[in-house]
């Protein structure tokens, strides 16, 4: 961009694009045409008008003829583009000062009208042919004009010196209009050349705009003033779950609810709209309005943002404050805390002990293994090593899997596997899926024991539209509900006394460092169903 600003004009010119080059050459070469036609005309309609012909008929038919067909000839390689075009156009000027002189002469020299033709040919040639070419063609015609009237002296010796002193005076109209026209012509050209590198540098900006709106991960949507979408990119339609094609269509069309939100907010441009869900499972959306554009055809803007993702970050900010807490005073609480545990133990054995002093040893026991527990999570989780990626074969992986588990159960378990297609692959880190899984499925079959007695659990794994493997776990236990599902993934949050409140939250955070999904869905035979859906095996990010 530096470079083009410090472009001659001259060098500009040169560079000017064929489609404006072109088209001008093209309109010359119709308006010679024309030229000729009415030169023709006035001939065979007997005209007198400034002697046309008066001088030799003969020649001067001839020439119009074999002009008019080379006219012909010319707009036909103009626009095929034969020849390069500065060839052409100094061709076609160089035609033009032949034709038009063989004319000015056989219709009786400068006195005739036609000299005027012979200007208007060097200015069209100044305006196409930028330079020392210009200045050429001027001189050719003066020296035309010259040879012509030095002609008629020696044929016509009595002639005027009048002749002469016209012919010169025109030579130097020669000059003077290629002059002019040059400047005048490389200044429209240097502009029209800026004007386009203008619009190309224009284009390439919103092009960039473009890609920029595009791969940001909030929302955004662009509406008209009649709620006709102007512009939406990816991350709206994946949080819409809309179809690509949303863009010329209504807002209604792609989501009531963002519908009904805008047109609270354009009642009240003070309320906080609140969060909605454009799908059971999807995440949860908050949408923010703007107005852009004046007068009565407003315009708005939307942006649309993942709240989970926002409160993800929170916690994120959260944990990360408390792993770095921890991890400061974890060697100062275990210290006393494997005190407590082991003098608890030792106190277990005591033979003096009554059994209520027993039971006190057995809680201090346990909570003290349980904090240890917060403990340990906290560090793992401030501490977590990067993932390492590979892929697998979905089905052998969970088989593999299910067996290994089955070995570190103190009970019998049932666990139905189904897999469709057997040859789904994902791209994960397989010990931290291991752990992921491990906990989904001890809190399935826990919860399944509860109320059936029997520790039985399914696995449902497919492939979505999108090419997105999903692994749905579902128990048959009493399942959640609203409430608990809003916050079951938060740190800390428990369901059960025993319960430590970090399992889910834990192996959500791993799964979003495996670039998957979890999420807690309602089973449709009773239970709950834990739902993984892995990034694409084929697109996933390294």
């Amino acid at each position: 961009m530096s470079n083009s600003s410090k472009t001659s004009p001259a060098l500009a010119c040169a560079e000017f694009t064929d489609s404006t080059s072109w088209r001008p050459l093209r309109i010359y070469g119709y308006y010679r045409l024309i030229v000729c036609s009415v030169l023709l005309i006035l001939f065979y309609s007997g005209s007198k008008i400034s002697l046309l012909g008066s001088f030799n008929p003969s020649l001067y038919l001839n020439t119009l003829h074999i002009y008019l067909i080379l006219n012909v000839l010319a707009i036909f390689l103009s626009h095929q583009k034969t020849l390069e075009f500065k060839r052409q156009a100094f061709l076609e000027v160089l035609m033009d000062l032949f034709c038009l002189t063989l004319c000015l002469h056989a219709s009786g020299g400068i006195t005739s009208s036609l000299s005027i033709l012979l200007v208007v040919s060097v200015v069209a040639g100044s305006i196409l042919i930028v330079g020392r070419l210009s200045t050429f063609l001027a001189a050719t015609a003066s020296i035309a004009v010259l040879f012509e009237e030095f002609y008629f002296s020696l044929y016509l010796p009595g002639e005027s010196p009048f002749q002469t002193t016209q012919a010169g005076t025109l030579g130097i109209a020669f000059f003077a209009a290629a002059f002019l026209s040059n400047g005048l012509s490389t200044r429209l050209k240097a502009s029209q050349i800026l004007a386009s590198q203008s619009q190309s540098e224009l284009n390439e900006l919103q092009q960039l705009n473009h890609q920029i709106i595009q791969r940001m991960r909030t929302g955004i949507i662009a509406l008209d003033d009649n709620g006709i979408i102007k512009l939406i990119n990816e991350s709206a339609i994946q949080l819409l779950d809309s179809p690509k094609d949303a863009e010329k269509r209504s807002l209604t069309e792609i989501s009531g609810q963002l519908m009904s939100s805008l047109n609270a907010w354009l009642n009240d441009p003070n309320l906080r709209t609140a969060p909605f869900r454009t799908t059971p499972g999807g995440p949860e959306i908050i949408a923010n309005f703007t107005p852009w554009g004046e007068g009565q055809h407003a315009e708005t803007l939307i942006f649309i943002e993942d709240k989970t993702q926002m409160a993800q970050q929170a916690q994120h900010m959260k944990l990360a404050s408390l792993g770095t807490l921890t991890a400061g005073i974890a060697h100062e609480i275990r210290n006393p805390l494997g005190a407590i545990s082991h003098a608890a133990q030792l106190l277990e054995e005591s033979p003096d002990l009554i059994e209520a002093d027993i039971r006190l040893a057995e809680i201090i026991q346990h909570h003290s293994v349980r904090m240890n527990e917060i403990i340990e999570n906290v560090l793992r989780l401030s501490r977590r090593s990067p993932s390492q990626f590979s892929l697998y074969n979905l089905q052998e992986w969970l088989e593999k899997f299910l067996l290994d588990f089955a070995e570190t159960q103190e009970f019998e378990i049932d666990v139905r596997l189904k897999v469709f297609p057997q040859s789904a692959k994902i791209r994960v880190d397989s010990s931290q899926l291991t752990q992921v899984l491990t906990n989904l499925c001890q809190n399935g079959l826990r919860y399944s024991k509860q109320k059936t007695g029997q520790s039985i659990l399914y696995l449902y794994g497919q492939v979505t539209e999108e090419g997105l493997p999903v692994l749905d776990i579902v128990d048959q236990g009493k399942g959640i509900t609203l409430e608990q599902a809003e916050h079951i993934f938060e740190p800390f949050y428990t369901t059960e006394a025993s319960g430590t409140g970090l399992g889910l939250y834990i192996a959500r955070e791993l799964c979003e460092a495996n670039q998957a999904r979890l999420d807690a869905l309602p089973a449709e035979e009773g239970g709950c169903c834990m739902r993984i859906t892995f990034a694409h095996p084929g697109r996933i990010a390294q």
